[in-house]
């Protein structure tokens, strides 16, 4: 069942760790960021992938550039913000190729009158697995402007819902959507181990 929400998946980052670009690696009969969006694209309104230089990794996804190049996460959330027809975002990550599609449901149904809810799968809250609502886009272009670059900065500003790891484990029991690819040694054991695509 989809989601009232728009997707945008992060695509912009450095991959220094990796060595090479995380969303163009071979991930099953295509590569990372086409099994992620593959993934996730039933259950939204829209797939958005901000930053990088990926092709559309199947139709009907948009690309939409960085306002702002080599700053960080929120610079792909602004573009995306700009670009998404539905109030609330649900940001994902590239590396993060597990994400359960239902974790979506989970996050809208909570969003209320928050700015954003964000899952808090251990001590750290995952800030690029997490809904925002797109009116934060003013906000995260004075950051950005003030050489803020931290997704802290932004939830710092925010309202928002964290959601523990128990709430999480209702449709994430082994927290595999908050697994993230950032070395070669993560990408070999994901291979491995990765669920069968839906």
């Amino acid at each position: 069942m989809r989601s009232r929400c728009s997707l945008v998946i992060l695509a912009g980052g450095q991959s220094r760790r990796m060595g090479q670009d995380k969303v163009t690696l071979p991930a099953g009969d295509g590569t990372l960021i086409e099994h992620l969006a593959r993934r996730l694209a039933p259950v939204v309104d829209e797939t958005i992938i901000a930053g990088g230089s990926v092709a559309a990794p199947f139709e009907g996804a948009r690309l939409v550039a960085d306002r702002q190049p080599g700053l960080g996460p929120l610079s792909g959330m602004l573009a995306g913000f700009a670009a998404a027809k539905r109030r609330h975002v649900w940001v994902v990550a590239c590396d993060l190729p597990d994400v359960e599609p239902a974790l979506g449901g989970v996050l809208l149904a909570l969003a209320g009158d928050y700015e954003a809810v964000v899952p808090r799968p251990d001590e750290e809250p995952e800030a690029v697995c997490a809904l925002y609502v797109r009116e934060l886009a003013p906000r995260i272009e004075a950051l950005l402007e003030a050489g803020q670059r931290s997704i802290k900065s932004l939830l710092d500003r925010s309202t928002v819902r964290y959601v523990a790891s128990d709430e999480l484990r209702a449709v994430d029991p082994q927290l595999r959507s908050f697994r993230n690819i950032n070395t070669p040694a993560d990408y070999e054991a994901w291979l491995r181990t990765r669920p069968v695509s839906r």
